[in-house]
């Protein structure tokens, strides 16, 4: 009998790897978490978009005496990424850079006093009243330690919804955990960076100009730092915020659909997901390359065609991509990737050392889009006359954020404001009542006086009042509001001011300007007019102290 032979064929299943699986799973219920294999998160559409994202490790606060905080902390993380919808990867990343990283470092101490292990249970109101008193003894600003606390308090708000805090019972943890107001009136501690001085600005162009001059003439792909000095090109010019001009895409730039004279540039603005558009002025002299011009549109168009390849090489329509030549933030050497915060704000640095940029004290000057930002702002609100609407509107701004945040007073303005100080004073103490426009016989008491023991402020009611008296040293200051009502008419609606104001125009045209022809004082009346045009009373540069009285 032959004997039967031995099946060499091997199954495949029993070589199949058993691999360890991370439940990230939702629940109120409270379970033992054991401690991860890898535990790092990754937020894949952070940092430079040519990379692998950013990741958020969470290894090195392991076996300091809290892992179970530390694993519902990951968990959290974990499930958190499932809905970038409800909350973008940037806001969840700052929960734990910002929130948890520092939370850790109190945690390592407190766990030292306390001589065991830290799990759920030791996150307390008192916990967190003593790592206010810990944050509060750190030597950092006002609104950073703010920070710190306020995404800590949203990492375990979170952490509670997603299951990872079950102790918690189901309380408000607004008002029955946490303090109240820990850090008041942070807002308005707050100091931002203020614009460019008329100094500062001159510098920066300056020096741009000279760097971006070698870059028209180019054919070769453009580095990080060479495309860093075209991003603020862009930024000083058009005043846009720095995280819509590093997602700027090759489409942003197109054909203006009125003006030939003029491209338009669409950036997309993370925080409400809105869509930005900006005007943009193509001068006559785009043939020349030699970039003595800063010309915006020719740069990004510039932009798109050296950087081409790199682009193609990682499928990207980012308009900053860019190839590393060497090992730095953000980037290997030899791969592509994209600009990011961190090497911008390095490569600033590299450029105000590189041109020795400094302020009016002789101090290293201080940088950054922000301060672009700022500048461009203010620079529209005075050549608007200083309008606030004007300024608002190319700000992108529907609240008083323009007026709290960006604005600060020209010099001019001051020196008004002095001067009108001083106007004030000498009115108050002469013994002939007047007012902004001429003069009142009786302001208390005259024929459209409130007759109740104040003085009348209705100074459009000047022109219909029986009181009101115009001598030749008044007609600087009534046509400089003549000219104010002039310049005022788009800002002010033509509706309201063709019913307000127009009227105004008329009088001075019709009545006051003939009486003073019948005096022979016509030549004055034609000096005074021209002086007030070309540089008006402080009182009336424009329309605003009008409002201020109504």
């Amino acid at each position: 009998m032959a004997r039967q032979r031995k099946k060499l064929s091997i199954n495949k299943d029993k070589l199949k790897k058993t691999s360890a699986v991370e439940s990230t799973t939702d629940t109120a219920q409270n379970r033992e978490i054991v401690r991860p294999i890898n535990p790092v998160v990754n937020y894949p559409n952070i940092g430079s978009k040519g990379g692998n994202g950013s990741n958020v490790n969470f290894t090195r606060f392991y076996g300091k005496g809290y892992d179970d905080i530390t694993n519902r902390v990951y968990y959290t993380a974990k499930a958190l990424l499932k809905n970038t919808d409800a909350l973008s990867e940037e806001t969840q990343k700052g929960y734990f850079k910002n929130g948890f990283f520092h939370f850790a470092e109190y945690l390592t101490l407190f766990r030292y006093s306390a001589g065991e292990d830290l799990t759920q249970d030791d996150i307390t109101p008192e916990l967190i009243e003593q790592y206010l008193l810990h944050l509060r003894g750190c030597e950092l600003g006002y609104n950073t330690l703010k920070g710190y606390y306020t995404h800590l308090k949203s990492m375990l708000i979170h952490m509670r919804d997603k299951g990872y805090w079950s102790v918690i019972d189901d309380i408000n943890l607004n008002s029955d955990f946490f303090p109240k107001s820990p850090f008041p009136n942070s807002s308005k501690r707050a100091k931002g960076e203020k614009p460019l001085t008329p100094h500062e600005k001159r510098q920066v162009v300056v020096a741009l100009k000279q760097a971006i001059k070698p870059i028209y003439q180019k054919t070769e792909p453009l580095t990080g730092y060479q495309l860093t000095l075209c991003l603020l090109a862009v930024a000083i010019q058009t005043g846009i915020n720095t995280s819509p001009l590093l997602n700027m895409t090759t489409d942003s730039l197109t054909d203006h659909p009125l003006k030939d004279c003029r491209k338009l540039l669409t950036v997309f603005k993370k925080r409400g997901n809105s869509t930005q558009l900006h005007n943009l002025r193509k001068s006559q002299e785009l043939e020349v390359v030699q970039g003595i011009k800063l010309d915006v549109a020719y740069l990004i168009e510039a932009i798109i065609e050296r950087n081409s390849q790199v682009r193609k090489s990682i499928d990207s329509d980012l308009l900053f991509v860019y190839e590393s030549r060497v090992a730095h933030i953000g980037a290997e050497r030899g791969t592509a990737s994209s600009l990011a915060e961190r090497l911008l704000r390095y490569n600033i640095k590299k450029f105000i050392k590189e041109y020795d940029l400094r302020d009016e004290d002789g101090r290293t000057m201080k940088l950054n889009v922000s301060r672009f930002r700022k500048t461009f702002i203010n620079g529209i609100y005075e050549l608007s006359g200083e309008s606030l609407l004007i300024a608002a509107r190319q700000a992108k701004h529907s609240g008083t954020g323009t007026l709290d945040h960006y604005l600060q007073a020209p010099e001019q303005s001051k020196r008004n404001l002095g001067l009108m100080g001083e106007i004030r004073v000498k009115e108050l103490t002469c013994a002939e009542p007047s007012v902004p426009v001429g003069h009142c016989k009786d302001p208390k008491n005259g024929d459209k006086a409130p007759k109740n023991g104040s003085f009348c402020n209705d100074f459009l009611g000047c022109f219909r009042c029986k009181s009101f008296v115009i001598t030749g040293d008044d007609l600087y200051k009534l046509f400089s509001f003549y000219w104010a009502i002039i310049r005022s008419r788009d800002e002010f609606g033509r509706k309201d001011w063709k019913r307000h104001l127009k009227n105004v125009l008329r009088i001075v045209d019709e009545e006051v300007v003939p009486e003073f022809a019948k005096l022979g004082q016509l030549q004055r009346v034609e000096t005074e007019k021209e002086r007030a045009r070309s540089n008006p009373h402080p009182y009336w540069q424009n329309l605003d102290m009008l409002k201020v009285t109504q």
